[in-house]
């Protein structure tokens, strides 16, 4: 049986488990913010024996035996009972995020695509950046930094042509909305006036003249390279997920034959990350040059078999079945 541990509503597992039953591969689907509420959790770890079972209040059992592969897609931490002190509520809102975290490690990492541990050391642009250039990928020159001198000096080096984007995201949670602050071309009242701003870190990098960005899917040996044709809007041009946002923008998205040399190094980096499966962002230049951007360990990728018929569903499970 493979273990989906995922949420309610995403929609890259209901893709997948939509696969899994076309295929009937037997799976289970564990929606971490039902723990308390749907299901309890049991360790058990002795001398002689480490064992851990999944009981829902509807009598339905999972045991630790009975998992042969885990795909790990965006879980939730669960709300524990309101009624509890607001300092007691955070012991136990950490309590049950440890217990959580417990369980993943009590299952041998040869079964997961993606080990969250590794998952969570590899989700850091700086470090990718680092390693990518180990590894002999070109990336655009980077500055990160809150000092003023040092922003304007990038900025007056490639004589303003910059862009700006989040050290770790850019979406965050507001009161009663999502907010979205995307990678943007820097104008140079930004520069002006940045001494006058918080002192948030950015990332700052100079702007490459784009043919089109390339998303690189890879799991396991299987690489997927899908050219993304961000250059047909102006809003797209600096950031091709503008068209998450934007009902009236299709790109264009096509198969990608990657030179050899770069399958290796997509492959090298994952690797390096003790990843199996990693979604990779690519820029293709005018000057037909590729460059790293950054790597997301655990990113979106139904649009693409959508779009293209990359058969990455299979992949991800013919990974899991045969490991």
């Amino acid at each position: 049986m493979l273990l989906i541990v995922t949420n309610k509503t995403d929609l890259a597992s209901d893709y997948l488990i939509l696969r899994m039953e076309e295929l009937g591969i037997p799976f289970h689907r564990l929606n971490t913010e039902d723990y308390l509420h749907q299901y309890q959790i049991n360790l058990s770890i002795s001398n002689n024996q480490r064992e851990w079972t999944i009981n829902y209040y509807t009598g339905k059992s999972i045991k630790m035996s009975d998992i042969k592969g885990v795909y790990f897609r965006q879980p939730i931490i669960p709300r524990v009972n309101q009624n509890i002190e607001e300092n007691d509520f955070k012991f136990a809102q950490r309590e049950v995020l440890e217990l959580l975290r417990s369980l993943w490690r009590m299952i041998d990492e040869e079964l997961w695509l993606n080990h969250p541990k590794y998952l969570m050391l590899a989700n850091n642009k700086i470090d990718q950046l680092r390693k990518a250039v180990e590894i002999g990928f070109n990336i655009p020159d980077t500055c990160i930094s809150t000092d003023h001198n040092t922003i304007k000096k990038f900025y007056d080096d490639f004589n303003g042509d910059i862009i700006i984007k989040a050290v770790k995201h850019g979406f965050y949670k507001g009161k009663s909305s999502v907010k979205i602050a995307p990678t943007q071309k820097v104008r140079k009242e930004f520069i002006d006036k940045n001494n006058q701003y918080a002192k948030v870190p950015a990332m700052f990098q100079e702007r490459i003249e784009k043919e089109y960005d390339i998303r690189v899917t890879v799991i396991g040996k299987d690489i997927y390279a899908t050219a993304i044709h961000s250059q047909d809007y102006e809003e797209t041009k600096v950031d091709w997920s503008a068209m998450d946002i934007r009902e009236d923008i299709n790109l264009i998205h096509s198969r990608h034959e990657l030179p050899e040399r770069l399958n290796q190094k997509c492959l090298d980096i994952t690797n390096k990350f003790n990843l199996n499966f990693s979604a990779i962002d690519l820029i293709y230049s005018k000057d037909k040059k590729y460059y790293f951007l950054e790597m997301n360990p655990n990113g979106q990728w139904g649009w693409i078999e959508d779009k293209v018929g990359f058969p990455i569903r299979d992949s991800i499970i013919d990974y899991l079945v045969n490991k």
